[in-house]
């Protein structure tokens, strides 16, 4: 404003100091005549209406995508239990981002018998509430989590900048619009974290909302392994830290469902720390699979509890979180067993309502965040580098799964439900994990060849 006349600053500053504006003068239809001025700040001021007209309007103009984003998401019926016939399909327009969130892209997630643990809410204590991270609108619909990796495509939030990269616990779809909550800055090495808002989130799970910068210097071959072996690899060690910490006396475990991942994983950090004999239990066709992998002293099947040794002190790890199978090695055990770890449901089962949960004598739940809070302070943990050694031993964990273990990639919906199905009715073979994506087919093609 200039004398109540509306002007544009064209140039400026001068060396004087003083601003070139071009006066809009007003005259018959629009205006016919401007007038150019050389004025010192101090004569002129900004108008603010006028500035935050044009903000807004680029803020729009920039929002409107063109062509428009569409989301493809996988979603579960309630009420139809948790087959290939629950799984439904929803495309909808990417709704446009509010102040200070981001648009996720997500690039590509693991499905594993991990996530559907996370949709079986009600089922088990601690499993209630997982998967209310991602709402969906409609009260007959829900949806799982799963590990996986994310672009952020448009920001609002000064702090994460378009082109970030995400891990963390992601929606199986292609977009996610989410508001960030803040962020966590990475020291003495650490990553750095970006922390959704997520509503309804109880506070031991919170740590779901947190996800983990991606460096540049992460090689990509290594993505896949990551997505699909960080999460089990970490709840795997501390399960081994609470056995260690808890019963360190014992010269024996027992791991059920040893062809799952997890299993594997802790069977890797037991023998890492010399565990004179780990023995699996499997089922028939997974028997040669598990001994192949060298991880276990032995592996008997579970037609087979009466062949098991029973002349060490133990501890049986229940991932098969069956009630029948855990009465029979009870028996066999008998005084030697110190407890029954019950890790459940790592692998899913149909009769799972049928399975008794509560807690009996001799049996402990594996709750993971009261042990991440717990492990803070017990000296075993935080005297011994713990924390530096998951690191480290994590990557040689990946170098012995390479080993025994193929990255199956999934990126059509036709082939979701495939895999899907053959998980659900354990048909899948325990020697592969699973990448999937759900973006269109060029751009399927970009993320596996990235």
């Amino acid at each position: 404003h200039f004398n109540g006349q509306k002007g544009i600053v064209t140039d400026g500053p001068s060396e004087t100091g003083r601003y070139e504006v071009r006066l809009q003068v007003a005259g018959g239809e629009g205006y016919k005549e401007d007038k150019v001025l050389a004025l010192k700040p101090s004569n002129f001021q900004l108008d603010l209406d006028a500035l935050q007209e044009y903000v807004l309007k680029k803020r729009v103009e920039k929002a409107q995508r063109d062509p428009p984003l569409e989301d493809l998401a996988v979603l579960w019926t309630k009420g139809k239990g948790l087959s290939a016939k629950s799984l439904t399909w929803k495309r909808q327009k990417v709704p446009e981002l509010g102040q200070g969130a981001v648009l996720l892209r997500v690039d590509k997630f693991a499905f594993s018998h991990m996530a559907l643990g996370y949709l079986m809410k009600g089922f088990t204590r601690t499993f209630s509430a997982y998967h209310n991270f991602y709402k969906v609108s409609e009260d007959n619909l829900y949806r799982s989590a799963c590990w996986g990796l994310g672009t952020v495509m448009e920001s609002t939030h000064e702090k994460v900048p378009v082109g970030t990269r995400l891990y963390g616990l992601m929606p199986a779809a292609r977009y996610q619009v989410q508001t960030v909550g803040g962020t966590i800055p990475g020291k003495r090495g650490e990553p750095s974290y970006v922390e959704l808002s997520m509503e309804d989130v109880p506070f031991n799970l919170r740590r779901f909302q947190e996800m983990e910068v991606i460096s540049d210097e992460l090689e990509p071959h290594l993505e896949d392994w990551i997505i699909s072996t960080k999460e089990i690899y970490t709840m795997a060690y501390y399960m081994d830290e609470q056995l260690l910490v808890d019963t360190g006396m014992i010269n024996c475990v027992i791991i059920s469902c040893a062809s799952a991942k997890t299993a594997l994983a802790l069977a890797f950090c037991l023998r890492m720390r010399e565990m004179r004999y780990v023995f699996g239990l499997t089922s028939k066709d997974h028997l040669e699979f598990a001994r192949s992998t060298d991880l276990f002293h032995e592996v008997f099947s579970y037609d087979d509890i009466e062949s098991l040794p029973n002349n060490h002190t133990v501890v049986y790890m229940d991932f098969k979180c069956d009630g029948e199978l855990r009465q029979q090695i009870t028996l066999r055990m008998g005084t030697n067993l110190m407890y029954n770890m019950v890790i459940g449901p790592a692998v899913f089962q149909k009769k799972m309502k049928d399975q008794l949960f509560e807690k009996r004598a001799r049996e402990v739940l594996f709750d993971e965040s009261s042990w991440r809070e717990r492990r803070r302070l017990v000296a075993e943990v935080t005297k011994t580098g713990r924390n530096e050694k998951l690191k480290h031993s994590y990557k040689a964990f990946i170098e012995r799964m390479k080993q025994y273990i193929t990255v199956k990639h999934v990126g059509s919906v036709d082939g979701f439900v495939k895999m899907y199905d053959a998980l659900y009715s354990n048909a899948a073979l325990p020697s592969h994990v699973h990448v999937c994506s759900l973006h269109s087919d060029d751009a399927v093609d970009e993320i596996w060849n990235a």
